[in-house]
């Protein structure tokens, strides 16, 4: 149970830190007023922890006008597993309403060697997540998260999109996530912009690198992993724009844990416009914004 505990603890974090994207300011980038056509993007990924592969995962998107649909798949790979199986599978479905992302519902089914859980988070009108878990959990588990701190918050999945603000900064923002259990703030701040190369793609391309920093919110908990990010300042994230420059995702992140550094890096990812299926864009070739 204790290395769930770790696990679950890594794997949240690294879903909402990672699989986040932002409206960039590389370019300008067309109003969310006006929405292109529908884009479906798929994306594999992998983790590193301590020089080792960890886990790997895939996020699929939907976006079509103001609705998007997301599906993300994230378990233990390589040696590790042959120790230790652990998969979460999760989805949120909602509305992108500038300068923000609302979500109508999100889901989470997450097992390993030893337990498992299903979450469920519906939003009402007033955007206040109701929780639905089985099995339950511990009645004093939810003690401290104020009803308050839920409301208008994003799922750890729906931190994946931002609604595009033309020549806004991505990076100085603050995100409000809760996941059915811990409510935290990702506090971001702009590094750089850079051009390299994921492990993966082979090719370079541009990315904005922000800096990341983890504010608990509640419960405040004491331990060693949960203190650790919140003195972390070394916790990295680099975006690259996707669906014709509105949305950025993720195509590295580099973060500290008591099990060693972890890497979450790109390793394929490919984009076609329901509008012009023949125009699916290749495993390199993203969209990037004209200079």
């Amino acid at each position: 149970m204790k290395k769930f505990g770790r696990w679950t603890a890594i794997a949240a974090l690294a879903l909402p830190l990672g699989l986040a994207g932002f409206a960039g300011n590389l370019a300008a980038s067309p109003s969310m007023d006006e929405p292109g056509p529908a884009s479906d993007i798929e994306a594999q990924f992998t983790i590193y922890l301590g020089g080792f592969l960890f886990a790997t995962g895939n996020v699929e998107a939907r976006l079509d006008g103001d609705q998007y649909r997301l599906n993300a798949l994230l378990s233990t790979a390589g040696l590790p597993r042959a120790f230790y199986e652990a998969e979460f599978k999760l989805a949120s479905e909602g509305e992108l309403a500038a300068p923000e992302v609302r979500p109508h519902s999100y889901r989470s089914d997450s097992w390993d060697t030893h337990s498992a859980r299903k979450v469920m988070l519906a939003y009402d009108g007033d955007r206040m997540p109701h929780l639905t878990a089985t099995p339950p959990y511990e009645p004093g588990d939810l003690a401290d998260v104020m009803p308050y701190q839920q409301r208008a918050t994003q799922d750890p999945v729906s931190a994946l999109l931002v609604p595009v603000v033309a020549n806004a900064n991505p990076c100085e923002r603050s995100i409000p996530v809760f996941d059915g259990r811990r409510r935290y703030d990702l506090k971001l701040t702009y590094a750089k912009e850079v051009t390299m190369t994921p492990r993966g793609l082979g090719k370079p391309l541009k990315a904005i690198a922000c800096n990341i920093r983890y504010v608990p919110v509640a419960p405040i908990e004491r331990r060693k992993f949960t203190e650790m990010l919140s003195k972390n300042d070394g916790m990295t994230v680099w975006l690259a724009p996707f669906d014709g420059g509105r949305v950025y995702m993720p195509v590295r992140l580099q973060l500290r844990t008591p099990l060693g550094g972890a890497v979450m890096e790109l390793a394929n990812v490919s984009e076609r416009i329901a509008a012009r299926p023949a125009e699916e864009v290749s495993s390199y070739r993203l969209p990037l914004p004209r200079p």
